[in-house]
């Protein structure tokens, strides 16, 4: 294990258990619906049992394990009902912090969020990321996307909104670095993206900021739903 979990301080053993397990769950090493072997977890880890049951309470907590019979534990399916779901909910949540992001976003957060964006530094998003608690797979999904749209959201000034959306995203990765595995989105789109995401929210524009989110999901695949197990068909 080679990182750190900072949302609870100093690292400790069930920290360094919780990030390789949903390292693994994320990039389906433990593959979905698949039995936790506590012994053999234990044993390639090289850790005891209880770190290993702190950490299991942590990722089924992040709906990324799930009891069952009240003793087995199995890595959480995925479903095209549960993607379909997330993306609705998230879709939201991405809309209405783009707009209260364009009215609350501070001069200072907005010039922070254009230097990331110039830059594209992947070192400084995570350094970001991680400095505002949140666990970062090995390999998983551009840093620079991830935390600009964190930015966003903090931007809004809403916690409740910002809570909701760390832990939708928590439940949502999995699923998003599957969908990008299939459909393989140039940087270059996600930057001009956000490019003109920055214009609207510099321009206090709450609905051009929204247009320009809706816009994301249209343009850029994240309708992992979709992407994962192909579009719907009306009944």
């Amino acid at each position: 294990m080679t990182y750190g979990d900072r949302t609870r301080g100093e690292t400790t053993k069930a920290d360094g258990v919780y990030l390789e397990m949903r390292n693994q769950i994320l990039y389906g090493v433990l593959e979905p619906g698949s039995r936790i072997d506590y012994g053999q977890l234990s044993a390639s880890l090289g850790v005891s049992i209880t770190p290993l049951r702190e950490a299991l309470r942590r990722l089924e907590a992040d709906y990324l394990v799930t009891r069952i019979a009240h003793r087995d534990v199995i890595v959480a399916p995925l479903t095209r009902e549960e993607a379909s779901e997330l993306v609705e909910v998230r879709r939201e949540l991405d809309l209405l912090a783009a707009r209260l992001a364009a009215l609350q976003m501070t001069e200072d957060e907005l010039a922070a969020a254009r230097e990331l964006v110039a830059s594209q530094d992947e070192r400084e998003a995570l350094r970001y990321l991680r400095d505002a608690g949140i666990p970062v797979a090995v390999g998983g999904m551009p840093n620079v996307n991830r935390a600009f749209h964190r930015m966003v959201y903090v931007g809004s000034h809403n916690q409740v909104l910002i809570q909701y959306r760390d832990a939708i995203s928590t439940r949502t990765e999995r699923y998003v670095i599957l969908a990008h595995q299939i459909s393989v989105v140039p940087a270059e789109a996600y930057r001009l993206m956000h490019e003109g995401l920055l214009v609207a929210l510099e321009a206090r524009d709450a609905r051009a900021a929204a247009d320009m989110m809706r816009a994301h999901y249209r343009e850029l695949d994240l309708n992992f739903a979709d992407v994962i197990f192909g579009e719907a068909t009306a009944n």
